[in-house]
C-alpha cells in the first residue's frame, strides 16, 4: 500500500503546473529544447521531486512537453493534432464520449487490475476525500480515472481515455463543474468514487459498469443542466 499522499502537495502541483506551463507557453524553453533535470527544477522552484513528477504529468498529458527514459524532459516541437482538435470539442460531446468508453473501459479494469493499479485507485480516492476545493478535487478526480485507464493495460483505451482528459483542462469545462460544485453534488461523487474502486477491488464487472454509468450521467445532468 502507498502512503497517503498530503493533500497540500496536490494543491502546489497544480500551482507548479500552471508556472511551468506559463514558461513553456512564453517561449522559455525552445521547441524541442531540452528542460532542466528533475532535481535542477525541484530545487529552482523550491518544491519536492514528487511535486514536480505530478506537475509534469499534467504538462505532459496537455502535449506541452515529452519525457523520455535516459533522456530526459523536452519541450514538444509542435502541439500534436489531437490536441488542437480537441479545441473543437465541446464539454456536452466529451461527456457523451466518456458515457460510451467509461463503462466499458472500467469492465476491462476489472478482469486486468492488478495490486499496483488498486493501490494507485485507493491514493487518488484519498485526495478526493481530502480535498479542500475544486482545484484539488480535480485533481484527483482525474487521476482516478486516469487510474482505471491505466488498469486496463491496453495503450489504446489508455491514449483514447486520455485525448478525452485534456478537454478537462480547458476554462469553460472548469466554469461548468465549478456551477456544480456543491456539497451535494462532491458527496455524491464521492460515493461513487468509492462505489467504483469497491467494485473493482471485487472483481465486480456488471456494478463498475453501472456504477460508472450512473457516475457519468450525474455529472453530465448538473454540467449540462439536464
Amino acid at each position: 500500500m502507498v502512503d497517503p499522499v498530503k493533500t497540500e502537495d496536490a494543491t502546489a502541483a497544480a500551482r507548479l503546473q500552471a508556472v511551468l506551463e506559463q514558461a513553456l507557453l512564453s517561449g522559455q524553453w525552445e521547441e524541442g529544447g531540452k528542460l532542466p533535470t528533475e532535481r535542477a527544477l525541484s530545487l529552482e522552484y523550491g518544491v519536492a521531486r514528487n511535486t514536480l513528477r505530478r506537475a509534469l504529468d499534467g504538462l505532459e498529458r496537455l502535449g506541452l512537453i515529452e519525457r523520455h527514459v535516459g533522456r530526459g524532459t523536452f519541450r514538444s516541437a509542435a502541439r500534436p493534432p489531437a490536441a488542437m482538435e480537441e479545441e473543437a470539442l465541446s464539454p456536452a460531446a466529451v461527456m457523451e464520449c466518456r458515457l460510451i468508453l467509461e463503462p466499458e473501459l472500467i469492465a476491462l479494469a476489472v478482469t486486468r487490475t492488478t495490486p499496483a493499479d488498486l493501490a494507485r485507485m485507493d491514493e487518488c480516492l484519498r485526495g478526493t476525500d481530502d480535498a479542500s476545493g475544486l482545484l484539488e478535487f480535480e485533481h484527483w478526480d482525474a487521476a482516478l480515472h486516469d487510474a482505471f485507464a491505466l488498469a486496463t493495460h491496453n495503450a489504446a483505451v489508455l491514449s483514447m481515455s486520455r485525448s478525452l482528459a485534456r478537454v478537462r483542462e480547458r476554462t469553460d469545462w472548469g466554469q461548468l463543474k465549478a456551477r456544480g460544485d456543491t456539497p451535494r453534488h462532491r458527496g455524491t461523487l464521492q460515493e461513487q468514487h468509492h462505489a467504483m474502486v469497491e467494485a473493482v477491488r471485487r472483481r465486480d464487472r456488471d456494478r463498475a459498469r453501472q456504477t460508472m454509468r450512473a457516475h457519468i450521467l450525474f455529472i453530465q445532468s448538473y454540467m449540462m443542466g439536464e
